[in-house]
Protein backbone atom coordinates (compact mmCIF):
# COMPACT_ATOMS: atom_id res chain seq x y z
CA UNK A 1 0.00 0.00 0.00
CA UNK A 2 1.18 3.66 -1.08
CA UNK A 3 2.01 5.66 2.15
CA UNK A 4 2.72 9.15 2.75
CA UNK A 5 4.60 10.50 5.55
CA UNK A 6 3.93 6.85 7.55
CA UNK A 7 0.16 7.46 6.47
CA UNK A 8 -1.55 4.88 4.37
CA UNK A 9 -2.86 6.31 1.45
CA UNK A 10 -7.05 6.23 0.90
CA UNK A 11 -8.43 6.33 -2.23
CA UNK A 12 -11.84 7.90 -3.34
CA UNK A 13 -13.45 11.14 -2.06
CA UNK A 14 -12.08 10.36 1.89
CA UNK A 15 -8.96 10.26 0.57
CA UNK A 16 -9.53 13.55 -1.05
CA UNK A 17 -10.97 15.30 1.69
CA UNK A 18 -7.77 13.78 3.98
CA UNK A 19 -5.06 15.21 1.54
CA UNK A 20 -6.70 18.51 1.43
CA UNK A 21 -6.79 18.12 5.44
CA UNK A 22 -3.30 17.79 5.45
CA UNK A 23 -2.61 20.63 2.89
CA UNK A 24 -4.60 23.69 5.16
CA UNK A 25 -3.01 21.62 8.40
CA UNK A 26 0.35 20.98 9.01
CA UNK A 27 0.30 21.33 12.43
CA UNK A 28 4.17 20.96 14.06
CA UNK A 29 5.19 18.95 10.90
CA UNK A 30 8.90 20.02 11.05
CA UNK A 31 8.89 19.66 7.03
CA UNK A 32 6.77 22.53 6.46
CA UNK A 33 8.16 25.85 5.50
CA UNK A 34 7.39 28.87 6.07
CA UNK A 35 5.77 28.96 2.25
CA UNK A 36 3.92 25.98 3.06
CA UNK A 37 2.42 27.36 5.73
CA UNK A 38 1.50 30.29 4.03
CA UNK A 39 -0.03 28.90 0.87
CA UNK A 40 -1.99 26.59 3.59
CA UNK A 41 -3.26 29.72 5.17
CA UNK A 42 -4.12 31.32 1.13
CA UNK A 43 -5.99 28.15 1.13
CA UNK A 44 -7.97 28.06 4.17
CA UNK A 45 -8.89 31.68 3.25
CA UNK A 46 -10.51 30.22 -0.30
CA UNK A 47 -12.38 27.83 1.04
CA UNK A 48 -13.85 30.03 4.16
CA UNK A 49 -14.28 33.01 1.35
CA UNK A 50 -16.62 30.48 -0.89
CA UNK A 51 -18.75 29.18 1.53
CA UNK A 52 -19.25 32.98 3.13
CA UNK A 53 -19.86 33.98 -0.91
CA UNK A 54 -23.08 31.11 -0.36
CA UNK A 55 -25.39 33.56 1.77
CA UNK A 56 -23.93 36.67 0.21
CA UNK A 57 -25.12 34.98 -3.88
CA UNK A 58 -28.51 34.53 -1.92
CA UNK A 59 -29.03 37.64 -0.75
CA UNK A 60 -28.43 38.34 -4.68
CA UNK A 61 -30.47 36.52 -5.67
CA UNK A 62 -33.10 37.95 -3.57
CA UNK A 63 -32.40 40.90 -4.59
CA UNK A 64 -33.11 39.68 -7.89
CA UNK A 65 -36.25 37.87 -7.58
CA UNK A 66 -37.65 41.01 -6.06
CA UNK A 67 -36.99 43.44 -8.40
CA UNK A 68 -37.94 41.26 -11.30
CA UNK A 69 -41.23 40.91 -9.45
CA UNK A 70 -41.69 44.20 -9.28
CA UNK A 71 -40.83 44.85 -13.14
CA UNK A 72 -42.94 41.58 -13.72
CA UNK A 73 -45.91 43.46 -11.48
CA UNK A 74 -45.38 46.59 -13.89
CA UNK A 75 -45.87 45.26 -17.13
CA UNK A 76 -49.32 43.18 -16.17
CA UNK A 77 -50.65 46.78 -15.11
CA UNK A 78 -49.30 48.05 -18.56
CA UNK A 79 -50.08 45.21 -20.94
CA UNK A 80 -53.14 43.41 -21.96
CA UNK A 81 -53.88 40.37 -23.97
CA UNK A 82 -55.82 40.56 -27.39
CA UNK A 83 -55.72 38.54 -30.29
CA UNK A 84 -54.73 39.22 -33.76
CA UNK A 85 -55.70 37.80 -36.98
CA UNK A 86 -53.23 36.63 -39.55
CA UNK A 87 -53.39 38.60 -42.93
CA UNK A 88 -50.82 35.96 -44.43
CA UNK A 89 -49.28 32.42 -43.53
CA UNK A 90 -46.26 32.91 -41.81
CA UNK A 91 -43.26 31.91 -42.79
CA UNK A 92 -41.61 28.73 -43.12
CA UNK A 93 -37.38 28.15 -42.76
CA UNK A 94 -36.33 26.88 -45.78
CA UNK A 95 -33.26 24.29 -45.16
CA UNK A 96 -30.45 25.25 -46.38
CA UNK A 97 -28.02 21.92 -45.33
CA UNK A 98 -28.74 18.71 -42.92
CA UNK A 99 -28.27 21.65 -39.76
CA UNK A 100 -28.72 24.50 -41.39
CA UNK A 101 -32.12 26.64 -42.15
CA UNK A 102 -32.29 29.55 -44.09
CA UNK A 103 -35.17 32.02 -44.06
CA UNK A 104 -37.67 33.11 -46.95
CA UNK A 105 -36.07 36.36 -46.95
CA UNK A 106 -38.66 37.92 -44.55
CA UNK A 107 -35.98 37.81 -41.90
CA UNK A 108 -37.23 39.18 -38.27
CA UNK A 109 -39.99 41.52 -39.65
CA UNK A 110 -42.56 38.71 -38.50
CA UNK A 111 -45.79 37.94 -40.39
CA UNK A 112 -48.80 40.87 -41.16
CA UNK A 113 -51.52 40.87 -38.95
CA UNK A 114 -54.31 43.17 -37.96
CA UNK A 115 -56.21 43.26 -34.20
CA UNK A 116 -58.72 45.51 -32.43
CA UNK A 117 -57.68 48.39 -29.85
CA UNK A 118 -59.61 50.12 -27.29
CA UNK A 119 -62.63 51.57 -28.94
CA UNK A 120 -62.76 49.70 -31.14
CA UNK A 121 -60.02 51.28 -33.89
CA UNK A 122 -58.38 48.78 -36.45
CA UNK A 123 -54.54 48.13 -36.16
CA UNK A 124 -52.55 46.48 -38.87
CA UNK A 125 -49.01 45.20 -38.59
CA UNK A 126 -46.06 42.43 -38.01
CA UNK A 127 -46.45 40.40 -35.46
CA UNK A 128 -44.50 36.81 -34.12
CA UNK A 129 -46.53 33.86 -35.42
CA UNK A 130 -45.31 29.63 -35.63
CA UNK A 131 -43.23 28.95 -38.82
CA UNK A 132 -46.45 27.75 -41.00
CA UNK A 133 -49.18 29.31 -39.58
CA UNK A 134 -51.71 29.79 -41.64
CA UNK A 135 -53.43 33.39 -42.94
CA UNK A 136 -56.55 34.16 -41.12
CA UNK A 137 -55.55 32.06 -37.94
CA UNK A 138 -56.26 33.79 -34.55
CA UNK A 139 -53.23 34.42 -32.84
CA UNK A 140 -53.00 35.94 -29.26
CA UNK A 141 -50.87 38.98 -28.69
CA UNK A 142 -49.80 41.35 -26.11
CA UNK A 143 -50.44 44.80 -26.73
CA UNK A 144 -49.61 48.16 -24.32
CA UNK A 145 -52.01 50.76 -23.39
CA UNK A 146 -51.58 52.57 -26.58
CA UNK A 147 -52.34 49.37 -28.59
CA UNK A 148 -48.90 48.53 -29.94
CA UNK A 149 -47.51 44.72 -29.79
CA UNK A 150 -45.21 43.73 -27.17
CA UNK A 151 -43.58 40.99 -25.48
CA UNK A 152 -45.17 38.75 -22.57
CA UNK A 153 -45.18 40.43 -19.69
CA UNK A 154 -42.59 38.25 -17.14
CA UNK A 155 -43.73 35.79 -15.00
CA UNK A 156 -43.06 34.87 -11.30
CA UNK A 157 -41.35 31.87 -13.02
CA UNK A 158 -39.61 34.35 -15.24
CA UNK A 159 -38.41 36.32 -12.11
CA UNK A 160 -37.37 33.33 -10.24
CA UNK A 161 -35.38 31.54 -13.05
CA UNK A 162 -33.73 35.29 -13.26
CA UNK A 163 -32.90 35.19 -9.80
CA UNK A 164 -31.20 31.65 -9.68
CA UNK A 165 -28.96 32.69 -12.47
CA UNK A 166 -27.88 35.76 -10.85
CA UNK A 167 -26.99 33.99 -7.36
CA UNK A 168 -25.23 31.16 -9.38
CA UNK A 169 -23.38 33.92 -11.59
CA UNK A 170 -22.08 36.00 -8.66
CA UNK A 171 -21.58 33.32 -6.23
CA UNK A 172 -19.06 31.99 -9.70
CA UNK A 173 -17.59 35.06 -9.90
CA UNK A 174 -16.18 35.04 -6.20
CA UNK A 175 -15.06 31.50 -6.87
CA UNK A 176 -12.80 32.50 -10.10
CA UNK A 177 -11.76 35.81 -7.90
CA UNK A 178 -10.42 33.48 -4.72
CA UNK A 179 -9.12 31.44 -7.40
CA UNK A 180 -6.97 33.71 -9.30
CA UNK A 181 -5.89 35.38 -6.29
CA UNK A 182 -4.55 31.68 -4.72
CA UNK A 183 -3.25 30.75 -8.25
CA UNK A 184 -1.20 33.79 -8.51
CA UNK A 185 -0.23 33.57 -4.94
CA UNK A 186 1.03 30.12 -5.01
CA UNK A 187 3.16 30.73 -8.57
CA UNK A 188 5.31 33.42 -6.53
CA UNK A 189 5.45 31.26 -3.27
CA UNK A 190 6.67 28.19 -6.01
CA UNK A 191 9.07 30.33 -7.83
CA UNK A 192 10.94 31.32 -4.49
CA UNK A 193 10.57 28.28 -3.19
CA UNK A 194 12.22 27.22 -6.61
CA UNK A 195 15.19 30.16 -6.16
CA UNK A 196 15.58 28.75 -2.65
CA UNK A 197 15.92 24.98 -3.62
CA UNK A 198 18.26 26.23 -6.23
CA UNK A 199 20.62 28.05 -3.96
CA UNK A 200 20.42 25.31 -1.51
CA UNK A 201 21.46 22.78 -3.95
CA UNK A 202 24.71 25.10 -4.65
CA UNK A 203 25.30 25.62 -1.30
CA UNK A 204 25.35 21.24 -0.36
CA UNK A 205 27.62 21.10 -4.56
CA UNK A 206 30.16 23.09 -2.95
CA UNK A 207 30.08 21.57 0.29
CA UNK A 208 30.37 18.46 -1.83
CA UNK A 209 33.55 19.65 -3.74
CA UNK A 210 35.58 21.05 -0.99
CA UNK A 211 35.00 17.35 0.81
CA UNK A 212 36.66 15.75 -2.36
CA UNK A 213 39.45 18.28 -2.20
Amino acid sequence: MNTERGTPAVNGPFGRVARFWRRIHLGRNPLARRSDRVEAAMLLVVVLGLLIALPLAGIVGAHTYSGQLAVSAEQRGSRHLSTATLLQDAPTPVPASDSAYLGNGTGSAGTAAHWTVAGGAERFGTIAADPGTPAGTKVPIWLTDSGDPVPAPLTPSDAATTSVLAGIFSWLVAALALAAVYWMARFVLDRRRAVRWDREWAHVGDRWARGRN
